[in-house]
């Protein structure tokens, strides 16, 4: 059976458009975006591009600064390690406080996200890989129940993931250990106490910073 195609609107088709500039490095982590130049490469009114990295920044590929514009994300390795020792808490605690909340549909959720990571682990598809890493940390975070802990670590996690994505790649096998370190906390939810959800986390997101650093600044 062939799939529908599936319409893609000028909106969505600038956003790509983007979002592939930026990943293949022909616009550098830190660049200056302007909004009326974007316009004029692409072909699209001022207001498609603003809501295109409006969408971007959703994404965590740009950061807007008021009073100073948009450019593409960059991190150091200062902003890097400081990033992770608030989010090994928050997202500690944001399972923890989830747990209570997790009913069996969230459960068979978070499974079926991990699976679609596995099987773009196994292509290497990045892209898809990371979406679907992020779509299982922010389930956690809804599921905490605390509006400002989401948005928090919105803010704080999205840029990491986006960067990380534009920076480096690594192993084919490092994605599905990955996956599996994701599988292996959802496989403890029915079991598991809030506190020992907690530390579960938090062993698997401090395992992972150092890696992250020597990976994205090692060429550097």
């Amino acid at each position: 059976m062939l799939e529908l195609i599936q319409p893609i609107s000028k909106r969505d088709q600038v956003v790509r458009a983007m979002k592939d500039a930026i990943l293949s490095g022909t616009i550098q982590p830190g660049a200056s975006l302007v909004e009326s130049k974007l316009a004029q490469q692409l072909g699209a009114g001022v207001p498609l591009i603003r809501e295109a990295l409006i969408e971007l920044e959703h994404q965590g590929f740009v950061q807007r600064t008021p009073y100073k514009g948009t450019t593409v994300t960059t991190l150091s390795p200062v902003d890097v390690r400081n990033i992770f020792a608030l989010r090994v808490e928050l997202e500690a605690l944001a399972i923890e406080w989830a747990r209570p909340n997790i009913t069996e549909a969230d459960v068979q959720y978070l499974r079926e996200v991990i699976q679609k990571m596995e099987d773009a682990a196994k292509v290497l598809d990045l892209p898809r890989f990371y979406e679907n890493d992020l779509a299982f940390h922010r389930k956690i975070w809804s599921l905490s129940g605390n509006p400002y802990l989401t948005h928090t670590l919105e803010r704080l996690v999205v840029p990491l993931f986006a960067f990380f994505l534009m920076k480096t790649s690594r192993h084919h096998d490092s994605y599905l250990e990955s996956a599996c370190s994701h599988a292996k906390i959802v496989e403890a939810i029915p079991t598991a106490t809030p506190t020992a959800l907690r530390d579960m986390f938090r062993a698997s997101l401090v395992s992972w910073k150092d890696d992250m650093v020597q990976l994205l600044f090692s060429k550097e």
